[in-house]
């Protein structure tokens, strides 16, 4: 380099990163990928679909030491594999029944830049000689041990046949996997997966560094002492940092520590000792027998890291200099300080490895207990910032590559982290029986079809459920918002004294979208396979009388509607009310998981039909109203009356009314029988048909609504 010529900065190396993980029959996980954000991924869905045992598979795998998993923790799916493999074996083929006895596995990608000199602790599963090759994989297996299948198999009966013969065979192989199974790791060439060799859980550990902030962090209990949690963290910091480079704060902290334990060990030993000498001649005089030499000396042991471990707790600063012990603070506040300090504790452990390359996954699991929603906000959001605070408050000049994976039910968490990181975790039900053996993990940013900005922006502004409820209603507007709840509880207390179901024993979350943006969700929906009831109105019109602008009209007037929720529901088709009246004749409209309820006659399918909520509600209680039931009157006069009537009211007034004050009132036809579909899944393949067009011949029946 010339003199004078400025210096060329150091390029950057990218860091190594986890793209993917692969698991096969891990509990629910039987054939499952999941994309890691290189940040952080958030994991949501109901209860018991999977979320945990994602990272419980992989901070069993990739750690080093002996595992031991059981029959339970393989997928169901898998059971009747196991029957198959015997067959095989039975049939005298062992190398069929080894292809086919089930194994559980993990399939780690990861990236990294091909251009670095060093590869560091990733160069033992890098395989390939390709160049330009920035990828590495590893596969894990807990597959059965060579050589031990007759053993697995023994005294199995001679055919399984019969009802009892498979749980037969699932009971006597069951004890023998934990011995007669064993983990092991191979690395595979990405360009070429015939090329691969062992690899040592050592070098896979030392490549990915995996940890585990569980969701029971014993704060919620004085007698669990809370003060342990916050002094393990504290030991934990304490270790990592005596075993740190000179010249780190808190090497220089631990070593200071250590010198003063020593001096203070050093005075303790000199007094315990003088005490002694003269309790000395008084001890000779019991004669212990057997012991030549009775001059005994003693010496004192003061472990630094067991200090901070049973004697260390936090305090709050009260007022007139009282200090308040850490179980007076709130325990979201202690929540998330013992978080924070685990997740510091794992960045001095990680930076104590040194400049050596490596990935370091972090699972956090329920981060939401005991913090309010703000807060819960806040947290999602800061959690990709701590990786480059941690190591500036640290004064370390190096960067600390963590990715998180977030387990969570919190609505704030999910919907403040985005879609680009979400992946939802949905039980797979069986057509037959609608019961789930496996999961299937969806990532929200390859969702088809769905306007992902305009959607994101909803949810973070509203606090959507979808994530976590068994079934959702669409709903347009204030009115809907506040009367649809007391229809359900009137739907459900009306089921219940006929010893039916109802939809309180299910979590059905109703989300406010309004009737011009309901359809956006369609395609999001369809993705979640959340069964929906979209409740919308008919909102019909006909053209005006002095130009060919639609005009709102009674629903017999009309020749059109207005709601964009109905028009792409049926895929734009221009359909008249009548039309729509058609195809709700018998059921709701039904496309795969989702339900369309607007606006149907309370009577017969040619009588009086409301064009709102409002209108619908009137004609389903003409008597509140001081109406007749319709019957007296031609239709198109009673749609009038109804929606004359209905201008009396604010929208939210008439809501609140017959919600809260008003009682004994009727459930307009098509809300009612929009929650009996809602409630009863298997319904929804009775009603496929109700989508298609219902012929405009003259001659149909014109019947009773069911």
């Amino acid at each position: 380099m010339s003199v004078g010529q400025p210096a060329q900065p150091q390029q950057q190396t990218r860091p190594p990163t986890v793209t993917k993980v692969e698991v096969k029959n891990f509990r629910l996980l039987r054939n499952v990928s999941v994309t890691f954000d290189e940040d952080v991924t958030v994991c949501v869905g109901r209860n018991n679909t999977g979320k945990t045992s994602l990272a419980e598979i992989l901070s069993r795998f990739l750690r080093p030491g002996e595992i031991s998993l059981r029959l339970e923790d393989f997928s169901t799916d898998s059971y009747i594999e196991f029957a198959e493999a015997y067959r095989k074996f039975s049939a005298g083929d062992e190398f069929g029944a080894r292809e086919l006895i089930p194994e559980i596995s993990a399939k780690v990608f990861l990236t990294y830049d091909s251009g670095a000199g060093e590869y560091g602790n990733l160069g033992p599963l890098i395989v390939d000689l390709d160049p330009d090759c920035d990828q590495a994989i590893v596969t894990i297996r807990y597959a059965l041990k060579p050589g031990a299948m007759k053993d697995f198999f023994r005294d199995a009966p001679t055919t399984l046949a019969g009802e009892w013969g498979e749980p037969l065979l699932l009971s006597l192989i069951g004890p023998r996997i934990p011995h007669l199974y064993e983990r092991t790791a191979i690395s595979i060439d990405p360009t070429d997966a015939t090329n691969f060799r062992d690899t040592s859980m050592t070098d896979i550990a030392r490549a990915i560094k995996v940890d585990f902030v569980k969701a029971q962090r014993g704060l919620d209990d004085e007698k669990d002492r809370p003060k342990d949690q916050i002094g393990k963290i504290l030991e934990s910091l304490f270790m990592v940092a005596a075993k740190a480079d000179d010249g780190s704060i808190l090497k220089d902290f631990a070593d200071s520590t250590e010198s003063a334990l020593e001096e203070i060990v050093e005075k303790l030993n000199t007094h315990l000792q003088d005490m002694y000498s003269k309790m000395a001649p008084t001890v000779s005089d019991f004669g212990y027998p057997g012991l030549g030499n009775r001059n005994f000396s003693t010496r004192t042991t003061l472990d630094s890291k067991r200090l901070l471990s049973n004697f260390t707790s936090i305090k709050y600063p009260g007022s007139a200099g009282v200090e308040l012990p850490e179980s007076y603070s709130g325990l979201g506040s202690r929540n998330l300080l013992l978080i924070l300090l685990t997740l510091f504790s794992y960045y001095r452990e990680y930076s104590a490895r040194g400049s050596e390359s490596s990935v370091h996954l972090v699972f956090i699991e329920e981060p939401e207990a005991h913090l309010h929603p703000q807060m819960q906000e806040i947290f999602i959001h800061q959690l990709g910032v701590f990786k480059k605070k941690f190591p500036v408050a640290d004064g370390d000049d190096q960067s600390w590559n963590a990715q998180f994976l977030v387990t969570t039910h919190s609505a704030h968490i999910a919907n403040r982290a985005g879609f680009p990181t979400i992946r939802y975790f949905r039980l797979n039900e069986s057509d037959d029986s609608h019961e789930a053996n496996s999961s299937a993990v969806l990532n929200l940013a390859e969702a088809p079809g769905v306007d992902k900005d305009f959607l994101h922006k909803y949810l973070t502004l509203t606090r959507a459920d979808l994530f976590f409820a068994d079934k959702a209603i669409l709903i347009e507007g204030t009115t809907e918002r506040i009367f649809i709840p007391a229809a359900i509880a009137e739907f459900d207390e009306r089921r219940q004294k006929k010893g039916g179901a109802n939809l309180a024993s299910q979590y059905v979350t109703i989300m406010e979208v309004g009737g011009a943006h309901a359809h956006i969700f369609y395609p999001f929906l369809d993705f979640l396979g959340l069964q929906t009831l979209v409740i919308t109105d008919m909102d019909p019109a006909k053209a005006g009388s002095s130009s060919q602008r639609l005009e709102a009209c009674c629903v017999h007037e009309g020749t059109a509607t207005t709601n964009e929720a109905i028009k792409k529901w049926f895929g734009e088709v221009k359909l008249s009310p009548s039309d729509l009246l058609k195809n709700a004749e018998h059921c709701v409209p039904v496309i795969g998981m989702r339900g369309l309820a607007y606006q149907i006659p309370e009577t017969t399918i040619d009588g009086p039909c409301g064009r709102t909520f409002e209108d619908a509600f009137i004609l389903a209680n003409p008597s509140k109203f001081g109406l007749s039931n319709g019957q007296s009157k031609p239709t198109p006069q009673s749609e009038l009356d109804a929606r004359e009537e209905a201008k009396k009211y604010k929208k939210s007034d008439f809501a609140l009314t017959f919600a809260i004050e008003e009682q004994g009132w009727k459930i307009p036809r098509y809300i009612e029988r929009g929650l009996e579909w809602l409630l009863d899944q298997a319904s929804s393949a009775d009603c496929d048909e109700a989508t298609s067009l219902v012929s405009e011949d003259p001659s149909a029946s014109q019947v009773a609504i069911r």
